[in-house]
């Protein structure tokens, strides 16, 4: 199993401590006073934390995990696979010693586009060529080439795909492909194939805030797009612990501290 001491329950934790300045900076995030008024577009290079109100229940808290508050339209398929997900999170929730999210019984790489439903930080890092997204869960990274390459379709599925990317104007357009099907694509459960295709559109909207709209595509799974928006807020004094999967910990506590209604 996986250790959480430093994921679910540290990422609740920070939810809580962190709540205040996130929400305070999410309503007024041009303010001269708090942050600087000039900026580079292209430079996405920083630590980011997710930008969602914080002070709400778990059940109203959607976006912990799931991307969007409305059901993505299924295919008979997936329909079908979702029927027997048994997540610890969502409106059908589970005690986790029922779950079978796969993420709770193999210390496998949570894949992506599910690690952003992870409360915790990432830093970007830009090269000329290149943008990587590096994430505290397992030390995870999203590693987008901008040197106009072509998809590399010889590396087969893979945890976290195989991404390229190009500016248009000040949006980093990123293109994602060659999934494998191991993974779920949010925390209730919803299933993917290897057909899975996940776009998105990086733009930093002023100093201290970043937006990802995600565009998740899966013919097999879904029967249209499926559309989501990620605010991110930057953490200037903030760098990434690490953290890495043990097979040593278990759940049912952490279970219910993570259920708890935010204070």
């Amino acid at each position: 199993m996986r250790n959480f001491e430093l994921g679910i329950v540290l990422a609740f934790a920070m939810i809580s401590v962190y709540s205040a300045p996130a929400s305070g900076q999410s309503k007024n995030p041009t303010n001269s006073s708090t942050a600087p008024s000039s900026f580079d577009p292209h430079d996405l290079s920083g630590v980011w934390f997710d930008d969602h109100p914080r002070l709400i229940t778990v059940q109203q808290r959607y976006w912990a995990y799931t991307f969007t508050p409305d059901a993505p339209p299924m295919t008979p398929w997936a329909a079908a696979k979702f029927k027997t997900a048994k997540p610890s999170f969502g409106p059908n929730a589970h005690p986790l010693a029922e779950s079978n999210d796969p993420l709770y019984h193999t210390c496998a790489p949570i894949g992506f586009p599910l690690i952003f439903l992870y409360p915790l930080p990432m830093q970007i890092v830009q090269t000329p060529g290149e943008v990587i997204m590096l994430f505290e869960w397992d030390s995870l990274r999203h590693q987008i080439f901008t040197d106009g390459r072509a998809h590399d379709t010889a590396l087969g599925p893979l945890w976290m795909g195989d991404s390229i990317g190009h500016w248009e104007g000040d949006t980093l357009v990123t293109d994602t492909v060659n999934f494998n099907d191991k993974t779920w694509l949010d925390r209730m459960g919803h299933p993917h194939s290897t057909d899975l295709h996940v776009v998105e559109r990086i733009r930093r909207i002023d100093h201290d805030h970043l937006v990802d709209d995600l565009t998740i595509e899966d013919p097999k799974a879904y029967t249209k797009p499926w559309t989501a928006r990620l605010p991110f807020v930057l953490k200037p004094k903030w760098t990434l612990a690490e953290q890495f999967c043990e097979d040593v910990e278990s759940f049912q506590t952490i279970d219910q501290d993570a259920a708890a209604p935010a204070k």
